[in-house]
């Protein structure tokens, strides 16, 4: 793995180094959004008027905070611009009055490459630990049963049951490609996006980042290696209950040093477009390596409110030409009959009219409900 350089800013200083973009291969510039409050990278000749992940305007120059040097690695995008279209019609459907913007075609064109920073640790564990380490063994019981037409039987039972035993241990053991968060809101960001087989990864170059989005981690080696410990503890705790031949553990202690740490720069690949409906615009993301899509899918208010008000004009017309075909009817009592139907048809049609403006409103409350979730 190639890590020395990442190492090197956790222990000479990583919120003091420089920023430089020629370390990219490319020209790029800081942008700060003050609604998300997140900073990214953008190319120079293709600065956005909005927020690359929020949509918001204006935008201002913006500051690293930590400095930014080039990833050592990226996932590359498996998923192509090509396939959006189809990707985001299935995410679309089941959405009734669905505003213009959400037009999977439309979203597809307005879809911009987006990258994550993430950080991977390799580090080597080394010290003694202690636990109670748990085996199963079946335990074989007899309980009388009664039946109808058997009577009384004795029916043999065989129960799963844990035996406890203190162990203890030394571990030495080097671990590799340890996952740790390099933004604050991490856990919400990937909720978003899903999973990614880090395993794809390769190293860097320029041209993986010439016409995306770079997020800029928020958080340095420093900040995240209370996480990265916490991983390598619980690997060393799995390790050391399968050298044990355990099925369980509790009360596990792990006194140990660590060393020979690297911290490498990972990308992860994802795509975000957007869509606006009433005042509002409202992004919506896609995982760059597995298709995976999120978003808030809202319905348009406008359309069900036009829809529902057509429906009540031809409901009131009805009514109105219904009940003025029922008074002729005294003088040609045909119309009375075509009146009354009339009348039945546009009282049913005036019930019916709130349906589309309340469907949607209950659509898009239960759709802000599970966001906020």
């Amino acid at each position: 793995m190639t890590g020395a350089n990442a190492s090197n800013k956790a222990s000479t200083g990583y919120a003091r180094e420089m920023y430089d973009t020629h370390k990219w291969g490319m020209p790029l510039v800081a942008i700060s959004c003050p609604q998300c409050k997140n900073s990214h990278l953008v190319p120079l000749k293709s600065v956005p008027e909005r927020c690359p992940f929020c949509r918001h305007a204006p935008i201002s120059a913006g500051d690293t905070g930590p400095a930014l040097a080039p990833p050592e690695q990226v996932i590359p995008y498996t998923l192509s611009e090509g396939k959006l279209t189809g990707i985001l019609d299935r995410w679309a459907q089941g959405v009734r009055f669905r505003p213009d913007g959400m037009d999977p075609g439309l979203l597809a064109q307005r879809a911009q490459r987006y990258m994550v920073p993430m950080w991977l640790v390799d580090s080597r564990v080394q010290g003694s630990w202690q636990a109670e380490m748990g085996f199963d063994y079946r335990l074989r019981s007899y309980e009388d049963q009664y039946s109808d037409m058997a009577g009384w039987a004795s029916q043999q039972v065989q129960e799963t049951k844990v035996r406890w035993e203190p162990r203890a241990g030394e571990i030495g053991r080097a671990y590799d490609n340890v996952a740790t968060a390099a933004l604050e809101d991490h856990r919400r960001v990937m909720r978003r996006l899903g999973s990614y087989k880090l395993d794809e990864r390769i190293g860097y170059e320029p041209e993986h980042v010439e016409n995306a989005a770079v997020r800029i981690p928020t958080r340095a080696p420093d900040a995240a290696w209370p996480d990265a410990k916490a991983a390598l503890n619980q690997l060393s705790k799995l390790e050391c209950t399968q050298a044990s031949a355990a099925d369980h553990v509790r009360g596990f202690e792990l006194d140990a040093q660590y060393g020979d740490t690297t911290w490498t720069q990972l990308l992860l690949p994802a795509y975000v477009t957007w869509y606006a409906e009433g005042d509002n615009t409202w992004p919506v993301v896609i995982n760059g390596q597995n298709g995976h899509v999120d978003g808030m899918r809202r319905a348009s208010a406008r359309k069900a409110g036009v829809t529902s008000l057509i429906i009540g004009i031809v409901a009131a017309v009805l009514v109105i030409l219904g009940g003025i075909l029922t008074l002729a009817g005294a003088v040609f009592p045909p119309g009375a009959v075509v009146g009354i139907i009339l009348l039945i048809i546009g009282v049913i049609l005036g019930l019916t009219a709130p349906i589309p403006a309340v469907s949607v409103w209950a659509h898009n409350r239960n759709a802000s409900l599970a966001n906020w979730l």
